[in-house]
């Protein structure tokens, strides 16, 4: 009797549907920027989720206008295509991008690989309390459980470079290759322990690529290198 119910059990678990493909989880990598003046908030271009008045979108590339004076611990932000103040937690009055949009400012700056990073301007005290719950980027047209497609988690981000001006760190990791041009995407951005302004988010075109393990200092020479590269071209286009 215990055989035919133990075979019954494997049997039933055989037959249950199993989902053949699931979200992308953690598939994103985070790095400090050495220098402060490599990535400034003047050439955020374009903002995305956005604590600052210094945006420099393109015309038509609208952002998340987030507001904050220094009275909100934590938050669940999602991107806007068309510009506004949206609440924490409001992904549905908010307009995706689309991935041909994207593809177009990033094959318009030269970057043809379709390669980016996310910049994070952090705000903070001395408590340098800021916790990025998670980053993802979401397309709302993924078949159901494939819809995450990129996507951070539980990483401890203490300002650097305090107050809005200069980002602190680049998420990196993101390519649009495979992402069909009509498919339309949100960034989201959920955060705990600030303490002071807001923070903000911002594109980076064909930024060098995540950390590459037994890298050491060759590969932080050449992130190095190729953020220095781009500082030095915004400034001459600015």
């Amino acid at each position: 009797m215990t055989r035919l119910l133990s075979g019954m059990a494997v049997a039933l678990c055989l037959a249950l549907p199993v989902p053949a493909y699931a979200d992308a989880i953690n598939n994103l990598s985070i790095i400090t920027i050495p220098d402060p003046d490599v990535v400034p908030q003047s050439a955020s271009a374009p903002c995305i989720i956005c604590a600052t008045t210094q945006a420099h979108n393109p015309v038509g590339f609208g952002y998340n206008n987030f507001n904050s004076t220094g009275n909100t611990s934590s938050f669940n932000l999602f991107s806007s295509n068309i510009t506004g103040s949206f609440a924490s937690g409001d992904d549905v009055t908010v307009t995706p991008y689309t991935s041909g949009q994207l593809r177009t400012f990033l094959q318009s700056v030269g970057d043809l690989s379709l390669t980016f990073a996310v910049a994070v301007d952090i705000n903070t005290t001395g408590a340098k309390s800021e916790f990025l719950e998670l980053f993802q980027l979401i397309n709302l047209d993924g078949d159901p459980g494939e819809r995450i497609i990129f996507d951070l988690r539980n990483v401890a981000l203490p300002g650097i470079n305090n107050g809005n001006g200069a980002a602190d760190y680049l998420i990196t990791g993101f390519d649009l290759s495979s992402v069909d041009v009509g498919d339309r995407l949100l960034f989201r951005a959920q955060w705990s322990g600030a303490v002071d302004g807001g923070e903000s988010f911002y594109l980076v075109p064909q930024v060098v690529p995540g950390p590459i393990v037994g890298a050491g200092l060759p590969g932080l020479i050449l992130a190095c290198g190729g953020l220095l590269a781009l500082a030095r071209r915004r400034r001459r286009t600015q």
